[in-house]
């Protein structure tokens, strides 16, 4: 079936070491691949748009493509993929690491007791830019008939410059539904930074983690946070709190409302933030209500984070993502 929802952003391989030394190599993610599960949970018409590196295991792209996600959106390039070490402390904070050949030149040595020289530090976070960039698809790159049936688009964290870009594309199709996700972005409270407004002013939904949302208000409180970012553009504001679950704001309804998250059986974070946006999506466009579509979003990370990588969530079924979703309404239903 024709793709009526696409999800944006990267393909990445993440290599994971946890903190009782449990590894887990390759896995497949990706924040597009991430959201693009967690929508496809719900839906057999969700389309992923990322860029394929030489050493994506097509294995990988042909199990999307059995699970009907449309790959069509999938630029290739001879080039690497994002990749990256997780590694998991035993609080449970993670750190990353590229593996990417040109930015693990340029890495500092944790050992070093000299701090990177200007040049350095430059020219480390100008390889890491163009790594980023290179491995973001841009909407001139896809196949015109791809958008023939679009009606709901969520942009994954990119960066800014990729972002606008696609906000820029999507000016000129005003009836797509349009869904945002951004990396950190340092403002200290300036919410009338130009670019932020510009991305702000086109999306209908907002959708940030908690840490992003500190980046914008440090010391943000999530109610305040909500309305001021609504004031700007989105409609709906939701930010992503992890295991404290989320917070939606609905200017139309001037209605906040926290939500609990579902008790899964967690194995890995990875990619719960973009597997509820994916859901999130795709429950706003069947229900029109933010706070259902936040459960629905919910259920999706439920599933993402109880195995390693983002394909094992395809196996999921409707009837057991409803059952889910049955469960977390109960338990919100004083909320609700």
């Amino acid at each position: 079936m024709p793709a009526k929802h696409l999800c944006v952003g990267s393909l990445a391989l993440n290599d994971t070491v946890y903190a009782d030394g449990r590894t887990s190599m390759a896995d497949p993610g990706g924040n597009a691949l991430y959201a693009a599960v967690g929508a496809n949970i719900w839906s057999n018409q969700v389309g992923i748009v990322a860029v394929v590196g030489y050493d994506w295991p097509p294995d990988y792209t042909a199990m999307l493509d059995q699970s009907a996600v449309d790959t069509s959106g999938l630029v290739q390039k001879d080039a690497e993929t994002l990749r990256a070490w997780t590694l998991y402390e035993v609080s449970g904070f993670r750190r990353y690491f590229s593996r990417n050949t040109e930015v693990v030149l340029l890495t500092p040595s944790p050992f070093s007791s000299s701090p990177l020289t200007v040049k350095e530090a430059a020219a480390y976070s100008k390889a890491a830019r163009q790594l980023h960039i290179r491995n973001s698809p841009l909407p001139q790159e896809l196949p015109e008939r791809l958008w023939k049936d679009i009606e709901t688009i969520h942009l994954s964290p990119m960066r800014l410059e990729t972002m606008l870009t696609w906000l820029d594309y999507l000016e000129d199709k005003p009836g797509i539904f349009v869904s945002v996700d951004m990396l950190p972005y340092p403002l200290n409270g300036n919410f009338d930074d130009l670019r932020l407004l510009k991305l702000l002013n086109r999306a209908d939904v907002f959708m940030p983690s908690e840490a992003e949302a500190e980046s914008l208000m440090p010391g943000h409180e999530a109610e305040h946070f909500c309305r001021e970012i609504a004031a700007r553009g989105p409609k709906i504001v939701v930010v992503k709190q992890g295991d404290h679950g989320a917070a939606i704001f609905d200017r139309d309804r001037d209605l906040f409302q926290q939500i609990l998250p579902y008790p899964a059986d967690v194995d890995d974070l990875t990619g719960a933030g973009d597997s509820f946006c994916g859901g999130f999506s795709i429950g706003y466009f069947e229900t029109g209500d933010p706070i259902r579509a936040a459960l629905y979003g919910t259920v999706s990370a439920s599933f993402i984070i109880e195995g390693f990588g983002g394909l094992h969530a395809l196996k999921v079924t409707q009837p057991q993502a409803h059952k889910r979703l049955a469960n977390l309404q109960r338990a919100n239903a004083f909320k609700y």
